[in-house]
C-alpha cells in the first residue's frame, strides 16, 4: 500500500489563532511540535494497517516546518515551496498510473468565509469564498479534486468541528478526526495532544485498510467543464488574477477560472490566487 499523508498546521490539535503558525512567532518551535505529533501518528496507524511507501508533503506556510530526523523512519518528507503546492509529489508516474493509493490530510482547517472555522482560509488572506462547481469549498476539496484527478481517494481528514461538516459533505466515504472545537476563527477548544494523535492514528489505519480491502473509498469528482470561483477581498487582487489565461472577471471581486478538466481549472484557480497575494 502507497500512502500519500499531506500535513497543515491550522488544523492540529493546540493551535487556536494564527500567531503561533507564523516561524517568526515565539510560539512556533511548540506548533511544530505539535505537528510532528499528528504526522507521526497518521504515519504509524498507515504502517499499522500495511503501508510499504509514505510520502509526507509539508504543506504549510514556506512547507519546510517539519524536519526529518523528528519523523517516524518509515516515511520520506517533501520539503520546500512546490508548484503543485499542497499535493506535490502525488503525481502520476510516467506510466499514468496513480503514484498513491490513498490519500491522508491532516492538521487541514475550514474554508475562506466559514464564520467560525479556526483560521479559516483558502490557501492565502487574499480569497473571502472559494467555490467549486457553484458550492463554497475550502483546501481540502480542491486537493482532494486533483488528487482525484490523479486517481487517488482521500481517505482521511483531520481538523476542527467545522472542518468535519464540511467535509461530510464533499468527502463522505473519509475517516473524519475532529481533534478541536472552534470557538470563531481565532479560538478552539482543543483536546489533549495524545488523544488526537490516538485518533488520528487509529482512523489512519482504518482508511489505508479501507483502501486496500473494499474499494469503498472514491475519487472527488464534477461536473465538467469545472468551474471554480474565487470572491477577494479588494478588487485590485481580483484585478492580478483576472490575468491568468482562461480565467473571467465577474461582478466586483470575483474571478472565474474554467477548464475541461480539474487540472486545467486548478491550474488557473491556484495561479490566480498566487497573483493576487503580488497586490500590495
Amino acid at each position: 500500500m502507497r500512502v500519500y499523508i499531506s500535513v497543515d498546521m491550522e488544523g492540529i490539535a493546540g493551535v487556536s489563532h494564527a500567531r503561533p503558525t507564523d516561524r517568526g512567532d515565539s510560539e512556533y518551535p511548540a506548533a511544530v511540535e505539535l505537528m510532528v505529533g499528528e504526522t507521526n501518528a497518521a504515519i504509524e496507524g498507515a504502517v499499522a494497517a500495511g503501508a510499504t511507501d509514505i510520502l509526507v508533503n509539508d504543506s504549510h506556510g514556506g512547507m519546510y516546518n517539519l524536519r526529518p530526523i523528528d519523523l517516524h523512519p518509515d516515511a520520506r518528507v517533501l520539503l520546500g515551496q512546490k508548484a503543485w503546492s499542497m499535493v506535490a509529489g502525488a503525481e502520476p508516474n510516467e506510466g499514468g498510473q496513480p503514484a498513491f493509493d490513498v490519500a491522508l490530510l491532516v492538521g487541514y482547517h475550514a474554508r475562506a468565509g466559514h464564520p467560525t472555522g479556526t483560521i479559516a482560509h483558502t490557501y492565502t488572506g487574499a480569497p473571502t469564498e472559494t467555490r467549486l462547481d457553484g458550492r463554497a469549498t475550502g483546501e481540502y476539496g480542491f486537493n482532494a479534486l486533483i488528487l482525484g484527478a490523479w486517481g487517488i481517494p482521500v481517505g482521511l481528514v483531520a481538523g476542527d468541528e467545522a472542518l468535519e461538516a464540511e467535509v461530510a459533505t464533499w468527502l463522505p466515504w473519509a475517516e473524519r478526526v475532529v481533534v478541536k472545537q472552534a470557538h470563531g476563527t481565532s479560538a478552539a477548544a482543543s483536546i489533549h495532544p495524545d488523544r488526537a494523535r490516538a485518533l488520528i492514528r487509529a482512523a489512519s489505519t482504518r482508511a489505508v485498510e479501507r483502501a486496500g480491502g473494499g474499494g469503498d473509498l472514491r475519487v472527488l469528482e464534477v461536473e465538467r467543464p469545472v468551474v471554480i470561483e474565487v470572491d477577494y477581498h479588494r478588487a485590485l487582487q481580483a484585478d492580478f488574477a483576472a490575468i491568468t489565461p482562461l480565467a473571467e472577471r465577474i461582478g466586483d471581486r470575483t474571478v472565474r477560472h474554467s477548464g475541461p478538466d480539474p487540472i486545467t481549472a486548478y491550474r488557473g484557480f491556484l495561479t490566480g490566487i498566487r497573483m493576487a497575494t503580488l497586490v500590495e
